[in-house]
């Protein structure tokens, strides 16, 4: 895959170079704390998930990726798409950025390239997301890209919004 390029953002599959600046973010509480998933205890946790994004990326074409900002070269975050799982079958959109990075819209940014590379590239017919009704940030990452909130249930334990997002209705919006 080509890197994706924004304005301010450079989106492009993990690499073993990455572990020390990806656990920076995937280690703090702060940024893992609506994620179905704990904070990474150890630097072999992001390893870890970064080989299996490695290979997720060679099998499927797509991957949670790295988010680099383009005007200082830093690894900021990941955004990308992934089997969701836990009984819900589909393809979601995620995101996460460094805590010194929030609030500039690069969450947003990040998550228009992923969708259009799922729908444009990779002719996906569906992509969903799920947050917690706390993370109100990512709520407005979803709704701002056009996602449908389509259910609340419980996921992992957790309160969760669900939304989805159409191929049908994203090329709609592209008009």
């Amino acid at each position: 895959m080509q890197p994706l390029r924004t304005p301010r953002l450079t989106l492009r599959p993990f690499n073993s170079t990455d572990e020390e600046a990806a656990f920076a973010f995937f280690g703090d509480p702060d940024v893992m704390r609506f994620s179905l998933n704990e904070p990474h205890r150890s630097r072999k946790s992001t390893e870890d998930f970064i080989v299996t994004n490695m290979n997720r990326q060679e099998r499927a074409g797509y991957s949670i990726w790295a988010v680099v900002e383009t005007a200082t070269g830093d690894l900021i975050g990941m955004c990308g798409l992934a089997e969701f799982g836990h009984g819900i079958s589909g393809i979601e959109l995620a995101y996460r950025l460094r805590k010194d990075r929030w609030g500039r819209g690069y969450a947003s940014e990040a998550a228009q390239a992923a969708i259009a590379y799922g729908f444009s590239e990779l002719k996906l017919d569906r992509l969903i997301g799920a947050v917690e009704p706390a993370n109100i940030a990512s709520v407005s990452v979803l709704e701002k890209s056009s996602f449908n909130r389509i259910a609340r249930r419980d996921i992992a334990g957790k309160d969760a919004l669900l939304y989805e997002l159409t191929r049908d209705n994203w090329l709609v919006r592209q008009l």
